[in-house]
């Protein structure tokens, strides 16, 4: 169970940088096999294991172990209560690895953003606002917008009355303003009006 624990994490580490171009064609390659190829070292391991530490193997180290000092034996005995606790987290850090990652592939696949963010997507076109350039608008309990990347992590906290997506590496965004109906419309399509637009980076930093 460590060896496979030790073989998965760097993969489930691994699958948290990959792109959205990339997450999709792993998903839609077979979305019922995607995972069944790091499903298959745990029964090798196992056979392996099986052929190495037999009855005979295991009298061998019980004799060899048992010649030493108690002091020593209580030493090997605390290294491998250690190794169980960092096994048992190491598990624990995947499962939520895997399950970001899993996430991720159902949002891709839906269409919507990332669901990951602690704030909620801003509502585009009767839709969560979709990924561009990486990044995506969320927006607070008081309708401020602001903006997160498509793993959910927020880039800038929601302080904007308005703001437009990514583009060219930029936003156009306003602290002021209000929302106004498209004229002829019947109220079904809206924008912001403000006389005080201006641009900022992924940091949320002012830029010219």
């Amino acid at each position: 169970m460590i060896q496979f624990t030790c073989l998965l994490f760097p993969v489930a580490i691994a699958l948290q940088f990959l792109d959205t171009p990339a997450v999709r064609f792993l998903y839609e390659t077979d979305n019922r096999l995607t995972f069944f190829p790091l499903i298959l070292p745990f029964p090798v391991l196992l056979w392996r294991n099986m052929r190495i530490y037999t009855e005979e193997r295991y009298r061998m180290m019980h004799d060899f172990y048992g010649a030493f000092h108690v002091s020593v034996r209580q030493r090997y005995r605390l290294r491998f209560l250690v190794c169980m606790v960092l096994a048992v987290l190491a598990i624990l850090l995947e499962i939520r690895l895997f399950t970001l990652y899993h996430d991720r592939c159902t949002a891709i696949s839906s269409g919507n953003s990332h669901p990951a963010s602690l704030y909620v997507p801003y509502r585009y076109d009767n839709g969560n606002d979709p990924v561009q350039e990486g990044v995506y608008r969320i927006v607070d309990e008081k309708g401020r917008i602001g903006y997160a990347d498509e793993h959910g992590n927020t880039l800038v906290e929601p302080r904007f009355a308005f703001g437009f997506p990514f583009e060219n590496g930029k936003a156009k965004v306003t602290d002021t303003g209000e929302l106004e109906e498209v004229p002829g419309s019947d109220g079904e399509y809206h924008y912001w009006e403000s006389d005080d637009w201006y641009y900022i980076d992924r940091k949320g930093q002012r830029i010219e």
